[in-house]
């Protein structure tokens, strides 16, 4: 049997360019023949112009679909799951898991700097696909922190690898800067933090003097590192 740390898991298809959602959907129908979407989010009065674009671009392909929020309970498995937000992708995740059959099942981040849709289902399998399209992105500084704690997290993991660093470096180097970065970095971000914390099995405050070892890996003092992040009012 393969070690798990053997291996750097990520969903099977990761669409990353602005303007991607379109795209992304049309290979639902032209390569997997899917007939039936179901849409999970959390709130729809508060995403309608983002669903109105799901469900425009969905009716285009004549794909047939239906809207749920996540309270509401899936009562047969769907051919495909299309799960749009933020944190509450990994209460879709579950609901995901929880079914019989395992449906085609699709991550869209809703905010920049979002991690919650590169991390696996309960069951340790990874979304089939995840759209990361600034067009339907929304900002939230906790949410970028959120990345941020979740790249610093891998970085001072003991199981992390040359893998998971490399991201997780890149992802922390964008977000020291969050003010200054465009959308597209700033999804871009969330994306490789959630790479590297899945795949370096990393767990939040997992240990003391992890910023010793983060500034070591970033290549700057210590002080240095703790001093950028109280700049942007981070709890280390």
């Amino acid at each position: 049997m393969t070690n798990n740390f053997e291996l750097f898991r990520v969903p099977e298809k990761v669409y990353f360019k602005k303007g991607s959602l379109p795209i992304a959907l049309r290979e639902l129908k032209e390569v997997y023949h899917i007939r039936k979407v179901l849409i999970l989010m959390s709130d729809l009065r508060c995403q309608e112009n983002a669903v109105q674009q799901l469900t425009d671009s969905l009716h285009e392909l004549q794909i047939e679909y239906a809207v749920s929020e996540l309270d509401c309970p899936v009562t047969s498995a769907p051919e495909c799951v299309l799960a749009y937000g933020d944190s509450v992708l990994e209460t879709a995740a579950k609901i995901v898991g929880a079914l019989p059959e395992k449906p085609y099942y699709i991550t869209v981040p809703s905010h920049l700097g979002t991690t919650a849709h590169v991390l696996p289902l309960p069951d340790g399998n990874f979304p089939d696909m995840t759209i990361i399209d600034t067009d339907i992105m929304q900002e939230n500084p906790e949410v970028v922190k959120m990345a941020l704690s979740r790249a610093l997290d891998a970085i001072a993991c003991e199981k992390a690898t040359e893998y998971s660093d490399s991201m997780a470096v890149r992802a922390v180097q964008i977000l020291l800067n969050m003010a200054e970065c465009s959308a597209e970095q700033l999804a871009e971000a969330g994306t490789l933090a959630g790479c590297a914390y899945c795949n370096a099995h990393a767990q939040k405050n997992q240990k003391a003097g992890r910023e010793t070892v983060c500034a070591e890996k970033l290549g700057m003092q210590t002080e240095q590192l703790l001093k950028m992040l109280e700049a942007i009012a981070f709890n280390f």
